[in-house]
């Protein structure tokens, strides 16, 4: 297996959940060693499945934290006395990276802030993926996906306009700025490389969804005028919207420059009258009669199955794509082709599929490498690499500092 571009970093992780977590992978995905710091009853994701299973019935193994631990080696050290203490400073000291996403206060609190831990190691890149950020009113709150999708404007940027606030699926936000912290490492490190220095890189849950939204907050600050959600019967442009099929599927149209396809459009749904209809000639006249275009295109594509719409479309060489659920996402080829969804082998649970990377690099690839660890699994391995002896290694497991 090739090496990937992060071969050689070690990253040193406290995080809980997933934002944290999910940056840990991903680094790990792209090479880096990640050394999972966990006290003695775990990270609480290694306790989530009961409450996924309340949730949503689903039954299994702890996908939950296999998902976001992958990469990883796992450790167990009580940080609260003093000879674990200790051990992590030791940790630090081989360390390019130290990733948390425990609140801004916290790592003050426990004396393992910027200040002292990048003056131990100047060359430390100190990540810190929090709720809303280091700075500001909000900095010292705690803070879970749903309150970073909530006040970050996706609940009201999704759904029809008019309606309450959308309910999104959990984990987006939190697997966004697990991206963005990754993303932050990167670049530090590639400035390193530069000036020899570490430095902080902060990054949150709520920053990284407003940037998802960048497009609707730059317009909204820049015109200050808010933009309405979407009404799907009455979208104001036809030619880009999602329709209903025979079979119940859904299958979206997406043409932004609806004057050059109305005439392609139109012959592939078979109504080519339409083309120099007055009421639907040009975009303008379209937009003003929206809605009856809509309700003529709703029971043109509730005639035939969504297979048989997407063989149409293909021919007449239109822009569409099904509206996958996202057990299709899983199934999906075009994931497959890609390695947006993978296929591994569990040591434990077998031939599995699960999510794979964003980018591919054609020297140095990204991979699944390794399972979650099991709680403590490679403690003594990652203590003798950092010069505990076997006598040692035994007496902070006798003083239950490991």
């Amino acid at each position: 297996m090739a090496e990937g571009p992060l071969s050689g970093i070690r990253v040193v992780e406290i995080s809980t959940f997933q934002q944290g977590p999910v940056a840990g992978m991903r680094l790990g995905d792209l090479g880096a060693d990640v050394i999972k710091i966990e006290p003695h009853d775990g990270d609480p994701a290694r306790r989530h499945m009961t409450t996924i299973e309340a949730e949503f019935n689903v039954k299994g193994f702890n996908y939950y934290f296999e998902h976001a631990n992958r990469n990883k080696r796992g450790i167990v050290l009580d940080m609260k006395k003093e000879r674990g203490m200790q051990v992590f400073l030791r940790l630090i000291d081989s360390a390019d990276v130290f990733l948390n996403n425990m609140s801004i206060g916290a790592p003050l609190r426990l004396g393992i802030g910027p200040g002292p831990l990048l003056a131990r190691n100047p060359r430390l890149i100190y990540a810190q993926a929090s709720g809303w950020g280091r700075e500001g009113p909000l900095a010292n709150e705690r803070s879970f996906d749903y309150t970073g999708i909530a006040r970050s404007g996706l609940m009201m940027a999704a759904g029809e306009n008019g309606t309450p606030p959308s309910m999104i699926l959990p984990g987006l936000g939190d697997e966004l700025g697990g991206l963005m912290c990754a993303w932050g490492v990167t670049l530090a490190l590639f400035a390193r490389e530069k000036t020899g220095k570490g430095q902080v890189v902060d990054t949150s849950l709520m920053g990284s969804v407003v940037a998802m939204l960048g497009h609707l907050v730059s317009g909204t600050a820049m015109l200050k005028q808010q933009f309405p959600r979407f009404v799907r019967a009455s979208a104001g442009n036809p030619l880009y919207n999602h329709y209903r099929c025979s079979d119940g599927k859904w299958l979206a149209i997406a043409h932004l420059d609806p004057d050059r396809w109305w005439a392609t459009v139109c012959r592939a749904l078979g109504v080519e009258e339409l083309t120099n209809d007055p009421r639907f000639s040009t975009f303008a006249v379209r937009s003003e009669n929206r809605k009856e275009l809509i309700a003529i295109f709703d029971r043109l594509f509730a005639s035939k199955t969504r297979e048989e719409w997407m063989r149409i479309l293909q021919e007449h060489g239109c822009i569409y794509t099904p509206v996958l659920d996202i057990n299709e996402v899983v199934e999906d080829p075009q994931s497959a082709a890609n390695d947006y969804v993978i296929d591994i082998e569990h040591p434990a649970y077998g031939s599995l599929k699960t999510i794979g990377f964003p980018w591919k690099l054609s020297e140095t690839p990204p991979a699944w490498r390794r399972k979650a660890p099991a709680l403590g699994e490679h403690t003594d391995e990652v203590l003798r690499e950092i010069g505990y002896s076997a006598e040692e290694i035994t007496q902070l497991r006798e003083q239950q500092v490991i």
